[in-house]
């Protein structure tokens, strides 16, 4: 979800009683105005509490700031960044890339993990914002079938029989 999308986003977007968000799809050839992207259940009551406040501020935005939309937060990111001690150059684009990382790995289907981001084609998710850890890496050469060798009785390597 990137700027344009959540600058874009209003309650009337927002069904917290099926927990989802009509999320504007960003102005780059999407097919669809919008997609439906499910909320996490443990997100949902947060929600609820700002989306009381927001009404009755009279706010019909989901990201703003003091009752206007908000179009752009770089500054506000950098001195957020600074005063908690964050010192690498992290951006909110990171955590686009953070989440299908964090999705994928912990068992999330592909196709779902790149509609939810907006992308008709699976492998853009997994050629652009899909990071590997080297403990999948290690999993992935692990899962196929052995050699049928045990450890102990393995060859030493260079040392055929003579």
């Amino acid at each position: 979800m990137g700027p344009s999308e959540l600058f874009r986003l209003a309650w009337d977007d927002v069904d917290l009683v099926a927990g989802t968000i009509r999320m504007p799809n960003a102005h780059k050839g999407a097919g669809a105005d919008s997609r439906i992207v499910p909320v996490r259940d443990d997100i949902v009551p947060l929600l609820r509490r700002w989306a009381a406040e927001d009404a009755a501020l009279g706010c019909p935005w989901v990201i703003h700031w003091q009752g206007k939309p908000v179009r752009c937060i770089g500054h506000a990111w950098h001195t957020a960044r600074r005063a908690a001690g964050i010192t690498r150059r992290i951006t909110p684009y990171s955590l686009r890339h953070a989440m299908p990382t964090e999705a994928l790995e912990h068992g999330a289907d592909v196709k779902a993990v790149a509609e939810v981001m907006g992308h008709a084609d699976p492998t853009m998710l997994l050629r652009v914002y899909q990071h590997t850890r080297f403990r999948l890496r290690k999993k992935a050469v692990n899962a196929a079938p052995g050699l049928g060798i045990e450890p102990d009785s393995a060859p030493d390597a260079g040392h055929g029989d003579s």
